[in-house]
């Protein structure tokens, strides 16, 4: 059940809402970027410590202020650098500064909150976006269900209209509660793909990293969307790829390699097979749901 208390996880219900008031009061959307939105892609992957918000570069002094002075949260550095060998990936070496700040919460979901200036992530805040039901899903769903191509449903990313008891984390760690009327957002996957390519880009042309490896981030959209699949390709390329970004999207789709090394259900042969890509498994009439893509 989600609202059942687990003893293992903190319990900091509603740990946002005062952070969500404050940038009610600014007028500014509360968008999540990095890995926190990509569970909300259907992709496959974990938040670190921290929660990565997208906010406009003229905003972001007043805001750091008021939580600064709300007592939630408090300026730190980079906690990547003092680790021993620093994940160099996550440091940013741009002449635009992210922010950083610490939780106060004894006990928290996250410990630190990452805000992005528009300008390094390469993406306005008045992109395309989506309202997310709270910060983290409680499994990687995917709510744009077009990005879903295969019309025989062998593979693709687990869909959130298909486990709705699977879209909500249990109650002790959603970040929401006294203030469900103010939204969460995140991009839409062709908002956030052009701007990881835009950050790709111009990493490669001026060996400075932003610290949000958009690279690994390209990937995992390939993986868990299946855009390596000759139509997804076409598709992806076609319709939701900028001109200035294609060619390096169609390179890193091509250099992709999907593994064989895996047993899928073969809804034709009605077996387990190995060795076949998702889309050489067999078609039936009856859809299946193929390989299982939820991360627990």
């Amino acid at each position: 059940m989600a609202d059942t208390i687990t003893s293992n996880l903190p319990i900091c219900t509603g740990y946002l809402d005062k952070t969500l008031e404050i940038f009610s009061l600014h007028q500014h959307p509360f968008i999540l970027v990095s890995t926190l939105a990509l569970r909300w892609d259907g992709v496959g992957c974990f938040p670190q410590e921290e929660i990565d918000v997208l906010v406009r570069s003229t905003d972001v002094g007043v805001i750091v202020e008021d939580l600064a002075a709300s007592g939630g949260w408090e300026l730190c550095d980079n906690y990547v650098t003092r680790q021993l060998i620093p994940d160099v990936t996550m440091i940013n070496s741009t002449s635009i500064q992210d922010i950083w700040l610490k939780t106060r919460i004894e006990d928290p979901c996250f410990r630190y909150l990452r805000l992005w200036p528009d300008t390094l992530y390469n993406l306005s805040v008045d992109c395309a976006k989506i309202e997310v039901p709270d910060l983290q899903a409680k499994d990687s769903l995917l709510l744009e269900e077009e990005y879903y191509r295969d019309p025989h449903q062998r593979f693709g990313p687990a869909r959130a209209s298909s486990y709705p008891d699977r879209i909500l984390p249990c109650l002790q760690i959603r970040a929401k509660f006294s203030r469900p009327d103010i939204p969460i957002f995140i991009p839409t996957i062709e908002a956030h793909l052009n701007a990881l390519l835009t950050q790709l880009r111009l990493e490669k042309e001026t060996k400075l990293r932003n610290g949000n490896f958009p690279g690994r981030h390209i990937t995992l959209f390939i993986r868990y969307l299946y855009l390596d699949w000759t139509p997804a390709r076409d598709w992806i390329l076609d319709t939701k790829v900028l001109t200035r970004n294609r060619e390096l999207m169609r390179s890193k789709i091509d250099r992709y390699q999907r593994g064989r090394g895996v047993i899928r259900r073969d809804a034709e042969l009605g077996e387990w097979v190995y060795g076949k890509l998702p889309w050489e498994l067999g078609i039936k009439n009856a859809p299946t749901n193929g390989e299982c893509n939820l991360t627990m």
